[in-house]
């Protein structure tokens, strides 16, 4: 048994972290159990600053984008009629995700002007070992400075639900869609129990 799961949290703690973190601030009354237990099982584990993800619940409340994309409303089961943020994860993969999204989308700029300079004077020029850090600079971030001027940053996502005008923050889940059968049950057993209209909401989604 992990460390974690020898740890006795009393429901006082649980009260503190909400209150630590921003999460009742941020969202009075609109956030779930679920959400609650990511978080606190993100920071207890190290894996995850929940301050990243109370700043995004913030700006949806602000209705700001930041930084990413703008919100998405899921239109494939099973997390059909629910909408999704995302959020910066913590480590190497969220990183490295983006990274390979800026060369996809942008190249590497510096490389391109490179050639573009050499073919303008003429000449023929080689890539050398002291090219090589601005060139890496460019790749990550250059292309990550382009990425977030273009409210583009990919990251994981903030469940939520929209009613009656206000967001109701419900969970954290991955792009892994293999993930998402898991993730509509654990909305079911918990969330839908705490805010009644989600048994509806996710009904009526799927008739649609």
């Amino acid at each position: 048994m992990s460390s974690i799961e020898q740890k006795h949290i009393s429901e006082a703690e649980i009260h503190k972290f909400i209150e630590l973190i921003g999460l009742k601030r941020a969202a009075p009354r609109r956030y779930s159990a679920l959400l609650v237990a990511n978080l606190l099982g993100g920071a207890l584990s190290g894996m995850q600053n929940p301050a990243k993800i109370i700043h995004e619940i913030e700006l949806l409340e602000r209705g700001e984008l930041g930084r990413f994309k703008k919100p998405i409303r899921n239109k494939h089961p099973p997390l059909r009629g629910l909408w999704h943020k995302h959020y910066m994860q913590d480590g190497l993969a969220s990183m490295a995700q983006n990274i390979q999204k800026g060369l996809n989308w942008f190249d590497i700029p510096l490389f391109k002007q490179m050639i573009q300079d050499a073919e303008n004077a003429g000449e023929e020029r080689f890539v050398e070992p002291h090219h090589i850090p601005a060139l890496a600079a460019d790749i990550v971030g250059g292309n990550w400075q382009r990425l977030a001027e273009r409210q583009a940053l990919s990251g994981e996502w903030i469940v939520f639900a929209k009613h009656e005008g206000l967001n109701y923050y419900l969970t954290i889940a991955t792009h892994n869609s293999d993930t998402h059968q898991h993730v509509r049950e654990q909305i079911e057993q918990v969330c839908c129990v705490e805010f009644p209209f989600l048994s509806r909401l996710l009904a009526d989604a799927e008739k649609a």
